[in-house]
């Protein structure tokens, strides 16, 4: 083989192993996501009046935030402030920081029987914040560039970034740059850049290390029933109105020098669509199986408004499936399960989880204890609960299996849920 095609088949291999390894934030922030709704999923709500809130974190996501915005108030020349906002990034490298609270509440409606099957509504509130944080030591693109803007970008001006040779204009300004580009008053980028804070979008080395943030806020409200079909069949249907927002934005040692490490967008993205899930179990003496679609769009109400970025995290529904078995014996309780969970950005084999739930329990399961063991493809989890008439409280831990997953230096989630229902 002749060098130069030596040279470039290893640059295309070279390109496309980085390419499989990017760490995607949003990708990642699903299955992360979806194993935390899988534990808040074991513990059901049932037909009650209830005020739920919890809150899941990583256990170091205080002293990152610390040392961000410690190298954001920094003093010195721009120089070595950007280092320093470097070396805190550095620090941090193939790591991720997750954050989410939850806080819901609503009361039971009528229960009611129709067609041979019963039901029972309830009316729900549901407030789901979270936001996931990659850091990463890897090749600056130009979408990066694109990323660092926290309101919507023109069309045109995209097109432009996607051209520009960052090397070799790494320093510059890029409101400076875009109004060389486009000096007509009459175009959208002109109008755009022009509105740009001198100085604020400055383009970074190629090299330095980057952080990606996604957050995300989901507001549901609507009707949560519970069915049952004569001895075996049961399940749930829910419909609700779900507003959400997000933010997707790339940040450099430059933006975090400068103090604008995460900017909140003038316009919010916010939608507001109608969604169902739904669920179909069987169940036959002291043994259940079920299968559900969760998240399912099924029509948009309204739009973002003009000029919000388009969303990043979509609505791409959630699959669920899980078995189980309930094993008695007075007061004591040992219910083993497994099942697995899928949604667009991960497969079935990153969604698998076994575990098992043992309790003891009185006065109709409203004064007890449990503790629940569960293991998936990244995380052994331990969760003690603690009932106590109408207060529920529960600790959840997730410490890793194994130091890295997917080139991701993985750290122990802890989760706090408080429940009053009655």
């Amino acid at each position: 083989m002749k060098p130069n095609r030596a040279l470039a088949l290893g640059t295309l291999i070279a390109m496309n192993l980085s390419a499989a390894h990017a760490y995607d934030v949003v990708e990642r922030y699903k299955i992360i996501d979806d194993k935390l709704k899988t534990s808040q999923m074991l513990e059901p709500i049932g037909h009650d009046f209830f005020f739920d809130v919890s809150a899941a974190f990583n256990k170091n996501i205080k002293d990152v935030i610390k040392d961000v915005s410690d190298a954001s108030k920094l003093q010195g020349t721009d120089t070595e402030k950007i280092n320093n906002a470097n070396i805190v990034l550095t620090k941090y490298d193939r790591t991720e920081q997750t954050v989410k609270v939850n806080v819901g509440l609503g009361f039971p409606l009528p229960s009611f029987t129709a067609w041979d099957v019963k039901f029972k509504p309830n009316f729900r509130a549901l407030v789901d914040v979270g936001a996931n944080i990659g850091i990463r030591n890897q090749r600056l693109t130009n979408q990066n560039l694109i990323d660092l803007f926290k309101d919507s970008v023109p069309a045109e001006l995209q097109s432009y970034i996607l051209t520009l040779d960052l090397v070799a204009l790494q320093g510059q300004d890029v409101r400076t740059i875009c109004l060389a580009q486009f000096p007509s008053a009459a175009s959208p980028a002109n109008a755009y850049c022009t509105s740009l804070e001198v100085g604020k979008y400055i383009i970074p080395s190629t090299q330095d290390p980057t952080m990606t943030v996604l957050a995300k806020a989901d507001a549901k409200v609507g009707f949560f029933n519970e069915y049952t079909s004569g001895e075996h069949w049961f399940g749930n249907w829910n419909l609700y109105v779900l507003g959400r927002a997000d933010l997707y934005q790339f940040i450099t040692g430059t933006q975090i020098a400068k103090g604008d490490s995460i900017d909140t967008p003038k316009t919010l993205n916010t939608e507001t669509t109608v969604q169902t899930d739904y669920r179909l179990g069987y169940r036959n003496t002291n043994y259940s199986i079920f299968g559900s679609v969760e998240e399912l769009k099924l029509t948009k109400l309204k739009d973002a408004k003009t000029g919000s970025k388009e969303h990043t995290y979509g609505y791409d529904p959630l699959m669920r499936f899980q078995a189980d078995a309930t094993y008695r014996l007075g007061g004591l309780s040992l219910q083993p399960f497994v099942g697995l969970h899928k949604r667009s950005g991960y497969s079935f084999s990153e969604g698998y989880y076994v575990g098992v739930s043992g309790g003891a329990h009185v006065w109709g399961d409203r004064l007890g204890l449990q503790l629940r063991a569960m293991f998936d493809k990244e995380y052994i989890t331990l969760s003690p609960r603690i009932k106590l008439w109408l207060i529920q409280m529960e600790y959840t831990l997730k410490k890793p299996v194994k130091s890295e997953v997917d080139d991701v230096r993985l750290t122990a989630i802890q989760s706090i849920d408080f429940r009053i229902f009655f």
